[in-house]
């Protein structure tokens, strides 16, 4: 991750009647939290998160934060809800409390909100739907405002908040509903009616909406205890701003208002803190004590990956049999980038095929392109080369070719350059058609050679190559020269890139097949040899331990990456996410 965005918060603290700790707070804690919200919206749709915290937890307050964070920072649209605006009016719970139950008169439980209207303004908005009513709610008069003051959205909303002290509960066992819990329910509720009720829209229509969380925030408690306190405070603010009301209360209302939520309170602190995506952990003050987020437990991979005879069969250079997972782990935010000997125009190409929007290093090492904000800053070094950043660790072509025409001109007759082989030398080589030969002749900074003559005036020629500075490498068909830079060198690069875009620790997986792509398999957390039985030159490690597929190319590569768990871990939990949403 890139350093972190700084909002000029001042007007949202005064709006909150917030301490300027806050602004610590809003650095520290709830701009990694914005981005980790980025990062696990894995498609163009859009994503719903839920912020659950007992009563003064400050739900509101952060989800108005994310807000103002968002359109400060992206250009998502995003819209926060409270699960208080969908609150039944007060005619309707009276109702509700002369049919069900009494206690369905206080405002708050499940039960109490209109739960299809909830279930219907949500799915809208993840829908993309524009002006979509708003309800809101008055606490001040506990009842419903007005329609005709609801606000709506007038975009597509990318990103939906719904926050509420009861939002992502889940329904209890039956068994664990038969004792009272707390003097409200022993006094008034000794058949567990109501309770049982409550239980029963947590299993039925809440779930309906629930299940459409895809990122779940937990703002936790030390305790069921601090409730009353952290209420209290609440309803003096309220007090301040708008002068007591029917809606508000005095302490001894607020004991009672709260023994209301005590029973699922405590079972989400139980509970729900393990399965949320972000657990912020508060301390008896309301100050943050610490915050674990979920992805923080798996480290986050890359894969760098050689094209022919890798990824791709070296005969037909098929993109068909790879394109599922490639889009897979593209959603799933796993960058996996061509580390190739190919030229840039023949990676867009076959880029634009796969539709995938990754950086990528061409001719062996020598430059390094990342799509046009990619990342949030451009990394320095870089300039701009149409959609892409460009950061060149080659020299041009140019230089290279002055070199090899000041060798001893015997070699001449012993190689071609590739980009002086003929289309028809081109696809007999390679099985490329004319166009895609045209695009693998577009060089910028190196040449491969074809050799044809011996191996012994080969070994001369390698050494006076090397005698100029040159690297080379035997790749699977031709020879490839390098100075100063190769795969490994650009993939550490962009490696140091990933670091500052990532908030969390880095697993860099490579893969390939020949002795060319040697130093970038060597420089990896887990190294991946493709089999590939036409590679002149096999490539063997000397200092990391390596995997070595059964299958060749697409299959190896495919067989070889699922079996990853630190892929499977994150695929398994995007897919189950694309489900829920």
């Amino acid at each position: 991750m890139s350093e972190a965005n700084i909002v000029d918060i001042t007007p949202f603290l005064a709006k909150h009647q917030l301490p300027l700790k806050y602004q610590y707070l809003s650095e520290q804690y709830f701009v990694p939290l914005a981005h980790d919200i980025l990062e696990s919206k894995k498609t163009n749709t859009p994503i719903f998160v839920a912020i659950n915290g007992c009563q003064g937890s400050g739900k509101t307050t952060l989800a108005d934060f994310l807000v103002t964070w968002f359109s400060k920072n992206t250009s998502l649209n995003s819209v926060a809800l409270s699960i208080d605006d969908f609150y039944l009016a007060k005619q309707a719970r009276k109702q509700l409390a002369e049919d069900v139950h009494p206690l369905f008169a206080t405002r708050g439980v499940p039960g109490t909100h209109d739960a299809e209207l909830m279930n219907s303004t949500i799915s809208q908005l993840l829908a993309g739907d524009i002006n979509v009513p708003l309800p809101r709610f008055n606490k001040h008069i506990d009842d419903c405002v007005s329609q005709n003051e609801w606000l709506a959205n007038s975009t597509p909303v990318d990103i939906v908040i719904l926050e509420g002290w009861c939002v992502g509960s889940e329904p209890q066992p039956l068994f664990s509903l038969s004792e009272p819990l707390n003097e409200l329910e022993q006094l008034h509720d000794k058949e567990g009616v109501w309770r049982r009720c409550i239980n029963s829209c947590l299993a039925n229509e809440y779930k309906a909406i629930f299940n459409k969380i895809d990122y779940t925030v937990m703002l936790k408690a030390p305790s069921f205890s601090d409730v009353f306190t952290w209420r209290q405070e609440q309803e003096q603010k309220l007090i301040a701003k708008e002068g007591a009301g029917s809606g508000t209360m005095t302490n001894a209302q607020l004991v009672w208002f709260i023994s209301h939520f005590e029973r699922i309170t405590r079972e989400n602190l139980n509970t729900l803190s393990s399965k949320a995506n972000a657990l912020i952990e508060l301390d008896a003050n309301r100050d943050i004590s610490g915050m674990h987020l979920i992805s923080d437990d798996t480290l986050q991979p890359i894969i760098f990956t050689d094209l022919d005879g890798t990824l791709l069969d070296h005969s037909d250079y098929n993109t068909s049999n790879v394109s599922v997972l490639l889009q897979q782990l593209q959603n799933a935010h796993i960058p996996v980038v061509f580390n190739t000997s190919k030229t840039f125009c023949e990676v867009v190409e076959i880029k634009n095929e796969l539709n995938i929007q990754q950086p990528f290093i061409v001719e062996n090492g020598a430059a390094v392109y990342i799509p046009d904000h990619y990342f949030e800053l451009k990394p320095i070094g870089c300039k701009k080369v149409g959609a892409y950043w460009c950061f060149a660790l080659a020299k041009p072509l140019s230089r290279l070719l002055s070199d090899l025409e000041s060798l001893d001109s015997k070699y001449k007759a012993h190689y071609k350059l590739f980009s002086n082989l003929t289309g028809e030398q081109i696809s007999e080589l390679t099985g490329l058609s004319d166009e895609q030969a045209r695009r693998a002749q577009t060089r910028d900074y190196s040449d491969p050679l074809y050799w044809y003559g011996n191996d012994d005036l080969l070994n001369t020629f390698v050494e006076d190559v090397k005698a100029l500075g040159y690297d080379i490498k035997v790749g699977g068909r031709f020879i490839h020269i390098a100075k100063n830079t190769d795969k490994s060198a650009a993939q550490q690069w962009l490696v140091k890139q990933f670091t500052h875009h990532f908030r969390k620790p880095l697993t860099v997986i490579a893969l390939g097949d020949s002795d060319n792509d040697k130093q970038m398999l060597e420089q990896a957390n887990i190294a991946i040899i493709i089999a590939n039985p036409a590679s002149k030159k096999p490539v063997k490690l000397s200092h990391n331990k390596a995997r070595y597929s059964q299958s060749p190319a697409p299959l190896g590569w495919i067989e070889e990456i699922t079996s990853l768990p630190c892929i499977n871990s994150i695929l398994s939990i995007t897919e189950e996410q694309t489900s829920h949403g």
